[in-house]
């Protein structure tokens, strides 16, 4: 049985799946937000479904079924501006992730403090007699 559905009418929803899932860290954020915000993005394309769809009912008198969908589409408007506040959290923490890692990748002053030799050349280190004895430190 042939489906009334062409299968290009899928293609871009399946497109933005496929698209945010093979993202690399730094594309994600602004992929992820083009698929929330832009004209062609799936809340977009969702909404104007849901449109046409209450159009479609209220000419063929289902009025019930077109105030439900409209319903619906003031409910994704409200969820598109979730989506664009995440999109926006999304951005920041992935770029705050990835200075995180960058500085992490970098040795701090102090331990490039302690690469650096102590001891120059020209000193010898000084030895302590082998019976010397140090104190202990005292436990509380």
């Amino acid at each position: 049985m042939t489906s009334p559905v062409s299968p290009g009418t899928v293609a871009p929803t399946a497109d933005w799946n496929e698209r945010l899932a093979a993202a690399r860290p730094g594309e994600f954020a602004e992929l992820f937000h083009e698929a929330i915000t832009e004209d062609f993005g799936a809340v977009a394309q969702l909404h104007q479904m849901l449109e046409t769809a209450s159009q479609w009912c209220r000419t063929h008198d289902a009025r019930s079924s077109s105030v439900e969908l409209d319903i619906l589409a003031d409910r994704l408007t409200d969820l598109g501006e979730e989506l664009h506040l995440v999109a926006e959290d999304v951005g920041h923490e992935i770029h705050s992730h990835s200075h995180r890692t960058a500085a992490a990748a970098r040795p701090s002053p102090a331990v490039s403090a302690r690469r650096t030799p102590l001891v120059r050349q020209s000193e010898a280190p000084v030895l302590l007699p082998p019976n010397t004895v140090r104190s202990q430190p005292r436990s509380r």
